[in-house]
């Protein structure tokens, strides 16, 4: 039951307990429930006004602004006043994930989907007054900050790549990095952030998440001359992204983080301050879009299409030989359970333990396969017997490498024509873009800088989208201003590229 009006403080965290044990399943039941009952609790107070007999329709609803507050809704202001900001914040925010895990589970186009929804959009409006700009407090993470935000931003850098990330925690980026978090002004500092952003200060602008995040031996030699944003998320607490959403945290994040950027680096410097970005559902798009039979591909179609597919039936996911050496050598692909059935080519050299294959060639000609292995990285390579060679194991290796997301150098153009044609993609408004990355970049003003190949080679990264990432320049508040305003206005025809 909801929570009464006495001893407010001690009912909201008994309601709070109450709520968390019921877990998934039990609390997108239970808002169901409570959003069909406050639906037609308004349906009924609008129906006496009509004739009789007369009916309002459910989605008129929206038409009409309440006379007074639903009881989730006044739930969800006593939590904030009666848990003072600090905790109640975070339990408001929690609410609101809970509703909108429970519109996904009960599905959008039902009718308890649809009463969700108006409640998600009554709550919406309520956080908006919270976390207006204003009470919003962007800080620098430091060695020195508290253990639950360094926690949070390892978190968020093992989102862009779990090698990143491990480093993020044990403070090997380098001196390069820098690391932003923004909270509500009136929450703990010391507990976990809302979003958290890393970035690099580098000699030169990066075309790989790996330079982004690491550097490379020009940017660590000379001055920096560039910056580049490469990871801005929530931490892995459960549900904070979807309850963030459409609150304009990341965008207050993203421009304080900039601004501290562009002043590091110097005013002859302000135009260099990048973003990279990953193109999450490309692969999904062109899975859906069947984009291997697209004409001109040719063979190279069939190469896309084993990486889409993660092979196919056809692949073997195990191919062993005998080298020239006389050494046994196994290529073996492992699929990860998962939405986005991340794959990993891995190989065994002269019965040693299975290492994970970075990169791969094979040099037909000289029959041997060229590759690259973590840890290290160590390159080796492995020449064939002629036998391997007649038998086909040159080929169903490069098969394997294929299905593991490895494509071959003559799919660049095409992938990144179809990464273009993805993210120029329109939303539902026929104007801003349906990427959620691109929308976000382009509504803070940024031009699309460039598309990158083989930018993002962890297994997430060729799962999601072949390795593609995006990058968009951040050119100065006077031009980021006009910008987002003329694409809040035309969206996509009045965006910016500079590719």
């Amino acid at each position: 039951s909801l929570p009464g009006t006495l001893g407010a403080a001690a009912s909201c965290r008994s309601f709070l307990a109450a709520h968390h044990t019921l877990g998934p399943s039990g609390r997108a039941e239970w808002w169901a429930t409570r959003a069909l009952a406050e639906q037609e609790e308004q349906l009924e107070v609008l129906s006496r006004a009509l004739p009789r007999g007369g009916r309002v329709a459910p989605a008129l609803l929206d038409t009409f602004t309440p006379a007074t507050p639903s009881s989730s809704e006044v739930l969800f202001r006593r939590v904030v006043s009666s848990l003072g900001a600090a905790d109640g914040l975070a339990a408001a925010l929690a609410l609101r994930a809970a509703v909108r895990n429970a519109a996904v589970e009960v599905g959008p186009h039902s009718s308890a989907g649809f009463a969700l929804d108006r409640m998600d959009r009554r709550m919406f409006g309520v956080l908006g007054l919270w976390f207006d700009p204003g009470l919003l407090c962007v800080r620098a993470v430091t060695a020195s900050s508290p253990p639950e935000v360094l926690k949070a931003a390892g978190e968020v850098a093992r989102q862009a790549s779990s090698a990143h990330g491990v480093a993020a925690v044990e403070g090997a980026l380098g001196p390069q990095h820098r690391c932003f978090a923004v909270s509500h002004a009136q929450m703990d500092p010391s507990a976990p952030p809302l979003l958290v952003a890393h970035a690099s200060l580098l000699g030169r602008l990066p075309s790989t998440l790996h330079e982004a995040a690491l550097g490379d031996a020009a940017s660590e030699a000379a001055a920096p001359q560039a910056a580049c944003l490469w990871a801005l998320g929530a931490p892995e607490t459960p549900g904070l992204a979807g309850a963030l959403r459409g609150l304009g945290v990341g965008q207050v994040l993203r421009r304080e983080a900039t601004r501290m950027l562009r002043e590091e680096l110097g005013a002859e410097h302000g135009a260099a301050v990048t973003a990279l970005a990953p193109l999450r559902g490309f692969a999904s798009w062109l899975r859906a879009t069947r984009a291997w039979e697209r004409p001109g591909l040719g063979e190279a179609g069939e190469a896309l299409r084993r990486a889409l597919l993660a092979g196919g039936r056809e692949v073997q996911r195990e191919v062993s030989f005998v080298d020239a050496d006389g050494d046994t050598v196994a290529f073996r692909l492992r699929v990860e359970e998962g939405e986005q059935r991340e794959r990993v080519l891995e190989v065994e050299v002269g019965g040693g333990a299975p290492r994970r294959v970075l990169k791969l060639v094979v040099a037909s000609e000289a029959r041997a396969v060229r590759f690259l292995m973590e840890p290290g990285p160590e390159a080796m390579q492995v020449n064939m017997s002629p036998e391997a060679v007649d038998s086909g194991e040159l080929t169903r290796v490069t098969h394997l490498a294929e299905a593991a997301g490895m494509l071959p150098a003559e799919l660049r153009d095409p992938v990144l024509k179809f990464a273009y044609e993805f993210i120029t993609r329109r939303g539902a408004d026929g104007a801003r873009s349906a990427e959620p990355a691109v929308h976000f970049h382009m509504s803070g003003g940024a031009a699309l800088h460039a598309l990158h190949w083989r930018a993002d080679e962890s297994p997430a990264g060729l799962a999601e989208a072949l390795g593609v990432m995006a990058s968009f320049a951040y050119r100065g508040p006077e031009v980021e201003g006009e910008a987002a305003g003329a694409y809040a206005a035309r969206g996509l025809d009045a965006a910016t590229f500079t590719m």
